[in-house]
C-alpha cells in the first residue's frame, strides 16, 4: 500500500511539469467528521423548505383560477382522467382557458404520476374530474407540498450538492474547507428557489436538477449522458431553452476537436461527422420516446407545440425585472402585435447571447469553465430580452451562477441576492413577504384565535380599516369562529415593536 498523500502527488506534478493546475480525482473518504457537515446542510435545506411550505401559495383562496398551485393540481386531474391524446387538446373535459396544460411531455408524465399517487393512495377527490377545482383543504395542501419536497430530496438537493462540489474540486483555486462548505451551503439555501417551489408552488426543482446533472456529465466528459439529461430538462420545462445554446455550441465543438495531431484532415472530418451523427441520433431518440403519443398526426404534434409556445400571452408577465418591462413604462408594448414583438424579442435575444456562444465554439481551448460562464451569460440574455418572461425565470440565470459560487463567490452571492429581490412583487402577491402569527387558543377545536398581521397594505390606514381588511380576508372562516382577536402593524411599526 502506498504511503504517498494527495498533496505530495499534487506538489510533485506541479514542480516537475510546471503545471498551473493539478486536480485529484480521488473520491473523498467519508467518515463522521466529513459526513456531518453534508448532513447538516441537507437538513437545514429541508427544514427551510418545509417551513416555507406551511405558508400561503400562489392563488390561495383567490377564485376563479386560484393560481399556479391550482394549475399544477389541475394538470394532475387532466392527465389521470383523460386519454393521452387529449392532454393538450381542447375538449369538453379539457378547457384550455382553465389552466390548459402548457408544459412539455415529461412534465405531463410527472403530473400523471402524482395524480395517480393522489387518487390511489390519498383521496380521489384531489383529482376528481371537474369537481376538484379550487380544492384547498389542509390535507391536500400537505400532499401537494410533500410532492415538491420529495423531488427536492430525490433530485434537486443531491444534484446541486454534487455539481457544486465537483465544480469546486475540478476548477476552484481556493481549496480551504471554509470555502467548500460556504459554497455548498449557499447553493442549498438559495432563497429564490425555495420561495418559488416551496412557497409560490412549482416544480422547478425537477428541470433545474436535470440541467445540473447534465452540466456535471459534460464536466466529467460523459457527453451522451449530458445530452440526454439536458433533453429531459428541456422536455420538462421549455424555459430550459435559456441554457440550450451553450450546450449546443459546447457539444458541437466537442464533435470536431480533440484530434490526434498525426491524423489527416479527412480522418478528422470523418470522426467529427460520426460523433455528430451519434449525438444527433441520441437527442432525436430522446425526443421521440417522450413525444411518441403525439406523433401519430401532424395536428396532434402541432397542438402540443402551440400550447408549449403560446405567443398570445404577451411580451412579459406582471412586474418582471427585464428590459421590456422597463421600456413599457415609456412605450406601451401591448399596443404592438404580439407577432411583431416576438420577432423583436428574438432579434434582441440573439444579439445578446450569440457572442458568448460563438466564443465558446471558436476559442482556441474550450473549457468547462467557459461553458459555465456562457450558461450564465446566455440565460441572463434570455431573461432580459426574450418573449413572455416570467418573474420566476430568473431562477434559470441563478442556476449557473450558483455553480459559479466556488469560482466567483462574491459576484455570485450578490447576484443571487438580487435575483431573489427581483421577485419581490410576485412573492408579495403570494403573501410570502409578510410575517404573521396565528395562535389557536381553543385547544385545537378552531373556535378561538389570536392573530398578529404585518402588511404594507395597512400603510396610512386607521385601525378600523385595518381590521376590516383582515375580516374581509377571512370572511367565510369568521362565520364559524367563535372568538377572534387581532393586532395589525405596518412593516415599520413591526420593526419598532419587535426591535431591541
Amino acid at each position: 500500500m502506498s504511503g504517498y498523500t494527495e498533496e505530495y502527488i499534487r506538489q510533485k506534478l506541479t514542480e516537475k511539469l510546471e503545471a498551473t493546475h493539478v486536480v485529484s480525482l480521488k473520491p473523498p473518504e467519508m467518515d463522521i467528521r466529513t459526513a456531518l457537515p453534508w448532513v447538516t446542510i441537507v437538513a437545514a435545506g429541508l427544514f427551510l423548505r418545509a417551513a416555507i411550505s406551511l405558508h400561503s401559495y400562489s392563488g390561495q383562496n383567490q377564485p376563479p383560477k386560484y393560481g399556479d398551485y391550482e394549475a399544477q393540481r389541475h394538470w394532475q386531474e387532466v392527465t389521470v382522467n383523460l386519454p393521452v391524446s387529449d392532454w393538450y387538446r381542447n375538449t369538453t373535459d379539457n378547457d384550455p382557458l382553465y389552466w390548459g396544460l402548457d408544459y412539455p411531455p415529461l412534465s405531463a408524465y410527472h403530473s400523471y404520476l402524482v395524480g395517480l399517487w393522489a387518487r390511489r393512495w390519498h383521496n380521489e377527490s384531489y383529482v376528481a374530474l371537474h369537481e376538484s377545482r379550487g380544492i384547498s383543504t389542509d390535507q391536500h395542501k400537505q400532499f401537494m407540498r410533500n410532492t415538491v419536497l420529495l423531488l427536492d430530496v430525490l433530485l434537486y438537493l443531491p444534484a446541486i450538492l454534487y455539481a457544486t462540489y465537483t465544480v469546486r474540486k475540478r476548477l476552484a483555486n481556493d481549496r480551504s474547507e471554509v470555502a467548500e462548505w460556504t459554497s455548498l451551503t449557499l447553493a442549498v439555501l438559495f432563497p429564490g428557489q425555495i420561495l418559488i417551489d416551496n412557497g409560490h408552488f412549482q416544480y422547478n426543482n425537477a428541470s433545474l436538477g436535470l440541467c445540473v446533472l447534465a452540466v456535471v456529465a459534460l464536466l466529467e466528459r460523459r457527453t451522451l449522458a449530458g445530452a440526454v439529461l439536458f433533453c429531459l430538462a428541456l422536455n420538462y420545462k421549455q424555459m430550459e431553452l435559456y441554457h440550450a445554446l451553450p450546450f449546443f455550441f459546447y457539444l458541437l465543438r466537442y464533435c470536431f476537436t480533440g484530434w490526434d495531431k498525426s491524423s489527416t484532415v479527412l480522418e478528422r472530418l470523418t470522426t467529427g461527422v460520426s460523433r455528430l451523427a451519434v449525438l444527433g441520433v441520441t437527442v432525436l431518440a430522446t425526443f421521440l420516446v417522450l413525444w411518441l403519443p403525439w406523433l401519430s398526426s401532424l395536428e396532434a404534434a402541432g397542438q402540443l407545440v402551440h400550447r408549449i409556445f403560446p405567443v398570445a400571452r404577451g411580451v412579459f408577465e406582471d412586474k418582471v425585472s427585464n428590459v421590456w418591462c422597463m421600456v413599457n413604462v415609456l412605450v406601451k408594448l401591448r399596443n404592438f402585435p404580439n407577432t411583431t414583438m416576438a420577432l423583436v424579442c428574438l432579434l434582441c435575444t440573439l444579439l445578446a447571447v450569440l457572442p458568448s456562444g460563438l466564443h465558446l465554439l471558436l476559442q482556441k481551448a474550450s473549457t468547462i469553465r467557459s461553458f459555465l460562464y456562457s450558461l450564465a451569460v446566455t440565460a441572463l440574455g434570455f431573461f432580459l430580452f426574450s418573449f413572455h418572461v416570467h418573474e420566476k425565470s430568473i431562477l434559470l440565470v441563478a442556476l449557473p451562477v450558483t455553480l459559479l459560487l466556488p469560482l466567483e463567490p462574491l459576484a455570485a452571492c450578490w447576484f443571487l441576492q438580487i435575483a431573489t429581490f427581483s421577485m419581490f412583487p410576485l412573492l408579495h402577491k403570494d403573501g410570502l413577504t409578510v410575517p404573521f402569527e396565528v395562535v389557536d387558543e381553543s385547544d385545537g377545536c378552531g373556535g378561538k384565535f389570536r392573530v398578529v398581521v404585518v402588511s404594507s397594505q395597512f400603510q396610512g390606514k386607521p385601525l378600523l380599516q385595518r381590521h376590516r381588511l383582515v375580516n374581509a380576508a377571512l370572511e367565510e372562516e369568521l362565520k364559524t369562529i367563535h372568538a377572534f382577536s387581532q393586532k395589525t402593524y405596518t412593516p415599520e411599526q413591526w420593526a419598532g415593536e419587535s426591535g431591541p
